[in-house]
């Protein structure tokens, strides 16, 4: 009894150690998910890095063949695998060889379409369709030319003549008459670029003084009070100017060479923009205004009721 039961002991050892040759130490896919875990790596890092899917991975490490593509990309995975934890990749290779692995599909190509060849020594049916309408055309232009009396043939011909003729004489004369041109429009004037809104400028008092009346003596003569509502610039320097009226219009706005005067009159309140305001002076009935309140680039900006 002891003997047997050692004897088949033995030999089912023997069966198993046949049918798997790694049965004895770890499997392929067992040393490659110790390596990965050492190597400190989860499924999702080892798939990102070997471009496989996690299914992929995981039926790596269970030894899962049947769910891999074939023998080929088997070996491949497992060598790309072992080479990323830092293992032998012979070694896995060689344990790779006694097991039985999914054989590679096979590529069948696209079949095509099945061409008919002609045999040699028989002729295609379109040619001798072609030879025969030919050689029909052929024996009714010989009826016609036997058979048809000449008078006809002559019309016929003098007919396709005339046709000619009167074809080249109308080429001809196309030829010989000039193309109509259509007419040509009148050119249009250019006219130079409209220019820009030009400024608003009080007109000013004209460069001759009007003659002064003399009033009768004896009689005094009221000063007459200056013009309301009037804006008087004096500029040291050239200075930039901008005034609008009550209704926002502009009615001046130009830069204003150094040592002129302009006077502006509108409606008040008056919305006044002065570059260089340093170097302007503002008086308005009479009063001067004060352009002490300007920006860092010496600009003023102020409102004049």
């Amino acid at each position: 009894m002891t003997d047997s039961t050692d004897h088949s002991a033995n030999g089912g050892v023997g069966n198993d150690t046949a049918s798997s040759p790694m049965m004895s130490g770890p499997s392929v896919g067992q040393q490659l998910r110790a390596g990965r875990e050492r190597a400190g790596l989860s499924v999702d890092d080892a798939a990102r890095a070997l471009k496989l899917s996690n299914r992929q991975v995981e039926s790596l490490e269970q030894d899962d063949w049947t769910s891999l593509p074939g023998k080929t990309m088997i070996r491949g995975f497992v060598r790309n695998y072992a080479r990323l934890v830092g293992l032998d990749g012979q070694l896995l290779m060689s344990a790779l060889e006694g097991m039985a692995m999914p054989k590679s599909p096979e590529l069948r190509g696209a079949e095509g379409t099945p061409v008919s060849m002609p045999k040699e020594g028989k002729s295609d049916r379109r040619d001798v369709l072609r030879v025969l309408a030919g050689l029909l055309v052929l024996v009714l232009a010989l009826v016609a030319y036997f058979f048809l009396p000449p008078d006809i043939w002559q019309s016929t011909v003098q007919a396709i003549k005339d046709a000619s003729q009167s074809n080249e004489a109308i080429v001809e004369t196309v030829a010989d008459t000039p193309p109509v041109l259509p007419e040509t429009p009148a050119p249009v004037e250019q006219f130079a670029s409209v220019a820009p809104e030009q400024p608003v400028v009080v007109p000013e008092a004209a460069s001759e003084p009007a003659p002064v009346v003399q009033p009768p003596e004896g009689l005094a003569v009221e000063a007459q009070p200056p013009a309301p509502n009037v804006l008087k610039f004096s500029f040291a320097q050239p200075s930039w100017v901008e005034v609008r009226d009550k209704n926002g219009q502009v009615i001046f706005s130009q830069k204003n060479p150094a040592g002129s005067q302009r006077d502006v009159q509108g409606l008040p309140p008056f919305s006044v923009v002065i570059g260089n305001a340093a170097h302007v002076t503002l008086h308005y009935k009479g009063n001067a205004v004060d352009l002490s309140k300007r920006s860092k680039d010496d600009v003023a900006r102020l409102t004049i009721e």
